[in-house]
């Protein structure tokens, strides 16, 4: 009779260990899922902007205080008004904070201003069933305020005097006359 209650004994608790090792690994599938779901949720957002689709990007966002004509004014202005186009990010770490995956990443960009780069961390969190990004003018440009605004300038430069020990310009700017022949539209007499 012992020996039956010791192996019965057994048998649960080797139901249980196995139970919770299913249950556990389970738990590590779905959170992994979910990591990976949220990394391809920032990548789509990035691509969506490079074609422009800014109410495709409206549906990716969590809600704000912020209307969809808004948002899609805000972010057209802005990236249409610095040209940027090849926009494309490395994610280098997420961590999750209770509800909310903090994606850090580096994002690089061509603009009318050249070539930006910078670091910066998105927030993705669940909606409902969903997951979305919680939006923030800094997700644009990491020290970008939602009131801020952007604005590419360009300025003519100069090259600048080159004197000789002498202080003789050896090049300076200025206008300069150029007059050139074309030898078989010369007509002779």
């Amino acid at each position: 009779m012992e020996e039956k209650k010791s192996k019965k004994l057994i048998v649960g608790i080797v139901t249980i260990v196995i139970i919770a090792i299913i249950a556990t690994t389970l738990i590590l599938f779905i959170n992994k899922k979910e990591e990976e779901d949220a990394k391809q949720l920032l990548n789509d957002y990035i691509s969506l902007i490079n074609e422009k689709n800014y109410e495709k990007m409206y549906e990716k966002v969590a809600s704000m205080n912020m209307s969809k004509e808004d948002f899609i004014t805000r972010n057209k202005n802005i990236y249409e008004g610095i040209d940027s186009s090849n926009i494309k990010i490395e994610i280098s770490d997420i961590v999750k904070d209770e509800n909310m995956y903090k994606i850090s990443y580096h994002q690089k960009m061509f603009t009318s201003a050249g070539e930006v780069e910078f670091d910066n961390t998105a927030k993705i969190s669940k909606e409902g069933k969903e997951l979305k990004i919680k939006w923030t003018s800094n997700l644009i440009f990491p020290k970008l305020g939602d009131t801020d605004k952007v604005r590419v300038s360009t300025i003519k430069s100069t090259r600048g005097t080159i004197l000789d020990r002498n202080d003789i310009p050896l090049a300076e700017d200025g206008n300069i006359a150029s007059v050139g022949i074309v030898p078989r539209k010369v007509r002779r007499k």
